[in-house]
């Protein structure tokens, strides 16, 4: 393996520190909500907010991007994980728990624009596969840590944490290990603001758009990420169901970033040996089958084993998909494509989470796996007729 340039090597860094932050706050958010006398529409409702707000601003990050580079939404976006995080330490209601969620929510959308920018554009289109397989990879590792050193962190007492508080103080400082090396480094190679600059060429959304495979892609990415959003916020719910320890859950949760993380690691030559449409469509189709078995899921073991599966399977999406619109998309427009994909991300983040919080109140939590085996089944057939 030829060795890492400084600028991925700093993005991965990073990206590993603040997934991690975010991994350990978005379970406790659910276990602030219950201890606060919240209910599963109160989840639902707490993981809609995570995504309201970044629905909004995610076509402006995605122009302004452009005009102050990649490095600063890097230092914005983990300055507000990091401030949040403190915050949500100190919260002691259901209506500051919210507000803070959402800026959460921003902050990590921030850390993602800048990240996956500055991987759309410094790597060659040759290495796409291997450099977001590497970039997810990072993202995978921290969120297995971030969840472990959370429940061990908070402690247990009884289903609920005995400190939720704790955890946020160790999510404020992992933001600030990950945050470091991005303020020390002044030089990271091009900047996507000059290739913007040299391109004189104004990037409109409906452009990016109208790229063949760019709706479809969006859908796909829509579909994979909310359903890793949602079996990260009802999977606590669903332990004390099934009357499994925060500590456990915990453990539960760093099985599936473990899963990914394994499959992130070996995708360029995943993709290589059976081409990147075929990949794509199998671990979709598997994962489906997978999905469907959670529903039948009565104890720790098994929901750990069916979860690593989800996990491996799910874990092959996102890269790809990140991959898939940077390759159709011109270099000026890969900032705002990489963003609309985002975008696409934060509004089935949205409008989900509600929906789950209200059929889990009505039927239970194994029932929403059944619907999200659907909406993955679904882009499964998206994938075999659109990817290019």
């Amino acid at each position: 393996m030829r060795l890492l340039h400084r600028w991925l090597i700093i993005t991965l860094f990073n990206s590993a520190a603040l997934q991690a932050s975010i991994y350990v706050v978005r379970p406790m958010i659910t276990y602030k909500a219950l201890e606060l006398n919240g209910t599963g529409k109160t989840v639902g409702i707490l993981g809609a907010l995570y995504a309201i707000l970044p629905v909004l601003v995610a076509v402006f990050f995605g122009k302004i991007v452009g005009r102050i580079g990649e490095r600063a939404f890097l230092i914005i976006g983990s300055t507000g994980v990091l401030s949040s995080s403190f915050l949500l330490s100190k919260s002691n209601s259901l209506l500051t728990l919210g507000l803070l969620t959402t800026i959460a929510g921003v902050s990590h959308l921030a850390v993602m624009v800048g990240g996956q920018t500055m991987m759309a554009n410094r790597s060659t289109h040759e290495t796409y596969d291997r450099d977001f397989g590497y970039y997810t990879f990072s993202a995978s590792f921290g969120q297995m840590f971030g969840p472990l050193l959370g429940g061990l962190v908070a402690g247990s007492n009884g289903v609920l944490p005995r400190s939720t508080s704790h955890a946020f103080i160790l999510a404020t400082a992992i933001s600030l290990i990950g945050l470091v090396p991005i303020l020390l480094t002044r030089s990271l190679d091009v900047s996507i603001k000059d290739v913007v600059k040299e391109s004189g060429v104004k990037v409109r959304v409906v452009d990016v758009m109208k790229h063949r495979g760019m709706k479809e892609a969006m859908f796909t990415s829509l579909v994979i990420s909310t359903t890793i959003d949602i079996l990260t916020i009802f999977i606590p719910l669903l332990g004390t169901e099934l009357r499994i320890t925060p500590v456990v859950v915990g453990v539960i949760l760093g099985v599936r970033s473990a899963a990914s993380m394994l499959s992130r690691l070996f995708l360029g030559q995943l993709s290589q040996r059976f081409s990147s449409r075929s990949t794509l469509v199998i671990s979709t189709t598997v994962a489906t089958f997978a999905l469907v078995a959670m529903y039948f899921a009565k104890d720790a073991l098994f929901l750990g084993l069916v979860i690593f599966i989800v996990g491996f399977t799910l874990g092959i999406g996102q890269p790809l998909t990140m991959a898939w619109v940077s390759k159709i998309s011109a270099p000026q427009e890969r900032a705002m494509a990489i963003t609309l994909r985002l975008t696409g991300n934060r509004v089935g983040q949205f409008g989900l989470p509600i929906a789950a919080g209200l059929v889990v109140s009505a039927l239970g939590v194994g029932s929403l796996f059944l619907g999200l085996a659907a909406l993955v089944g679904v882009t499964a057939g998206v994938c075999r007729k659109n990817y290019r």
